[in-house]
Order: structure tokens, then C-alpha cells, then sequence
């Protein structure tokens, strides 16, 4: 009777291995894990790679640095901006790499897109005969002003009211 009592009550060897295996594979694991945090360098908290000229070796290889004189500051003009908020820049920025130079549709963006991913643009992308009014409303949707299948991009929150009227003027300057 007491033998039936015990091999009911106690737990069979297997599943105390089990769980004495997963005990210690989470501690080798929970371990391994803390050596490797604890044991990088660099700037990154998990750095096994970190950059060369952080490494001793390449520092001792570098030549001595010379110091400049406390008074020496260098001057450099201020740089010119190369965009000036005209129509034309503008439109070179935002509009020619699809609807090209001359405003036709001939752009390298629109063609790669018509002859290499079957895309068939919504409207004509010709926009030189389009009116002022047209142009400045498209430009100031906040959202695919074509539609949804459209992939002109919106240039609402982009574009200034002052800079989609300079595009639309510039446009309806181009040949037509």
C-alpha cells in the first residue's frame, strides 16, 4: 500500500530532468547574454563590430597630429545658393524629372514608368496646355491630386501658395 501511495504522489525522473534542463539552459543563456553587454566598446550598447579607427591598433599606427594656432580661424564665404525660388527652378526641383524640360511627359521618371511597369498615366501628362488655375489646384492638394491610383506625388504641405503660383506661371510660359 505504501508503494502505490509514493508512485502516485512522487513525479517521474523524466519530467525533473526537463525541467532541470531548461533551468540551466536559461541561466547559460541569460549569462551569455550579460557577458556579451557587459564586454563591448564603442558608442553603439551591442558593439561586436565596432568601427577600425576605434581600435588601438589602428591608432598607434596614425601620425602625430599638429595643433593650430589658437588665434588661426579659418574665413569661407558664406555659399550662393544655386536655387532661387523662380518659377523655373521650381519646376526644375519638383516637376521636370516627370513631366520633362519642356513640359510634355517626357521625363525620365514618367517614361522608365510607362516602359518598363506597363503604367498607363490617368490624364495626358502634357501639362502646357492646361490652365493657371488647373495647375495651382493640383499643386495644392495635400493629397494624390489625380486620385488615388495616381503617382503624382501631393505638394500641398510641400510648396508655398507663392511657389505653386511661380510653377503654374512658369508652365503656362512653356511653348505649347
Amino acid at each position: 500500500m505504501i508503494n502505490r501511495v509514493t508512485s502516485l504522489i512522487s513525479i517521474p525522473q523524466t519530467e525533473g530532468r526537463k525541467r532541470g534542463l531548461k533551468g540551466w539552459f536559461f541561466g547559460i543563456t541569460l549569462l551569455f547574454g550579460l557577458l556579451v553587454v557587459g564586454c563591448t566598446s564603442g558608442n553603439y550598447p551591442v558593439d561586436i563590430f565596432y568601427e577600425q579607427h576605434y581600435q588601438q591598433s589602428y591608432k598607434s599606427h596614425e601620425p602625430p597630429r599638429l595643433t593650430g594656432a589658437a588665434e588661426a580661424v579659418a574665413f569661407f564665404p558664406n555659399v550662393s545658393s544655386v536655387v532661387t525660388n523662380t518659377g523655373a527652378d521650381l519646376y526644375r526641383v519638383n516637376c521636370q524629372m516627370c513631366h520633362g524640360a519642356d513640359g510634355k511627359g517626357q521625363g525620365p521618371v514618367l517614361t522608365k514608368m510607362i516602359d518598363s511597369y506597363d503604367y498607363t498615366p490617368i490624364v495626358d501628362p502634357n501639362i502646357t496646355n492646361r490652365p493657371i488655375v488647373f495647375i495651382e489646384s493640383r499643386l495644392a492638394a495635400e493629397t494624390r491630386p489625380l486620385g488615388p491610383t495616381s503617382v503624382m506625388p501631393p505638394f500641398g504641405k510641400l510648396l508655398s501658395a507663392q511657389e505653386r503660383a511661380a510653377i503654374a506661371e512658369y508652365i503656362s510660359s512653356l511653348p505649347k
